[in-house]
């Protein structure tokens, strides 16, 4: 089987929650380029949060899913696709959340507004990086430029619930998902990866039975699903595994470079 494209998540597949890439990831990538794949990163985060990753992992000019689906873009900015949120969605999820006991995070391309803390500030900023903006009144300030939101809740039993909760509410107005222990995370409806990366490959004119997918949570399935190939690792959620067609090593063992081996007979 021969693979021409190579979709990765970021937190949890090739990087740590630490944000650590380990050689063995950035070598098997290297690899793959080497022989004429195509690696894009799909990730949760836009692009102005991930360039220490990229530098990292070598991304220069190849396109990015980001914002779970709803923007892909190049590095210098060039934008092949996006699809935003209606703010009234991400208002009537802020009413659900908050109730919950949640904070709400709103993704814009330029920056991140952040209406309350229910956890340490230092961990939002080491989660979101320094495009966080504080800013109690943020749902007074969402536009047309709403990329998604994340629901941030401090109990990670309860989150699961939040997620069922903010889904039944918005009923079909966005796509939700858990993405984290922490994250429920909403998009517009067909912003997700897996439609993100069907769209990308049709355009490039790559067959779904040549493109490998590794992703390890449940924002990541419907890539997994969608591919002709995938891998999710051995300690990712549950559901990201029963999506996978090979559950490779967990995290600490490098499973990106273990499914690149596994899937391109290294």
């Amino acid at each position: 089987m021969s693979i021409r494209l190579i979709a990765c998540d970021l937190d949890g597949t090739i990087a740590n929650h630490e944000g650590y890439i380990s050689d063995e990831s950035v070598a098997a990538l290297a690899r793959a380029r080497s022989q004429g794949i195509l690696v894009v990163v799909a990730t949760g985060r836009l692009p102005f949060a991930i360039p220490h990753f990229l530098d990292r992992i070598g991304v220069t000019d190849e396109p990015m899913i980001t914002g779970q689906g709803a923007l892909i873009a190049f590095r210098d900015g060039r934008v092949l696709r996006r699809l935003t949120l209606d703010p009234q969605v991400a208002l009537q999820a802020t009413t659900v959340a908050l109730a919950m006991g949640a904070s709400m995070a709103y993704f814009t391309e330029r920056e991140i507004l952040v209406d309350s803390f229910v956890h340490p500030r230092a961990h939002y900023e080491s989660w979101f990086g320094n495009h966080l903006v504080y800013d109690p009144l943020a749902t007074g300030k969402l536009d047309g430029h709403l990329i998604k939101f994340i629901a941030v809740h401090p109990d990670p039993d309860v989150v699961p619930h939040l997620a069922a909760a903010l889904s039944a509410a918005l009923d079909g107005a966005a796509d939700v998902t858990q993405s984290w222990v922490y994250f429920v995370e909403g998009t517009t409806p067909g912003a997700d990866k897996g439609a993100a990366l069907a769209w990308l490959c049709e355009q490039l004119g790559i067959d779904r039975s040549e493109v490998l997918a590794i992703g390890d949570a449940g924002n990541d399935v419907t890539m997994l699903r969608w591919a002709g190939c995938s891998a999710a690792p051995a300690d990712g959620h549950a559901s990201a595994r029963d999506a996978a067609g090979w559950v490779a090593p967990p995290l600490a063992e490098h499973p990106v470079a273990a499914a690149l081996a596994h899937y391109l007979g290294w």
